[in-house]
């Protein structure tokens, strides 16, 4: 199969962020011209000379096979830290003032 129809279904079949990141640092290290937008990142697989193509499937090749959980993960994903529980807030306890009218009155004023 052609090294190029090779290299679009491996990238077709990708759904790992973190082997989508490493490609694309690929891309930008050997200066391969790539368009990006909000839908992602995108360049022309047939543009890539046998050489580059070569490569960039060997590389392909290379991180499908080695990503998995034990090493990629612990090197890129930091350690959870462990929870520390929460203190509990004391509810504060007022006092049931009986007041009269007038003093209701002033204290109204002082919420408007």
């Amino acid at each position: 199969m052609d090294i190029k129809k090779q290299i679009h279904n491996k990238l077709a079949t990708i759904n790992d962020n973190i082997i989508s990141n490493l490609i694309f640092t690929f891309i930008k290290e050997n200066n391969i011209a790539y368009s990006e937008n909000k839908n992602g990142i995108f360049f022309n697989v047939s543009l890539l000379d046998d050489k580059l193509a070569n490569e960039l499937l060997e590389y392909i090749n290379t991180i499908s096979k080695t990503n998995n959980i034990s090493e990629i993960d612990q090197i890129i994903v930091p350690e959870k830290k462990k929870s520390i529980p929460k203190k509990k807030k004391e509810k504060k306890n007022y006092k049931n003032h009986d007041i009269d009218k007038l003093e209701s009155t002033i204290l109204g004023f002082s919420f408007q």
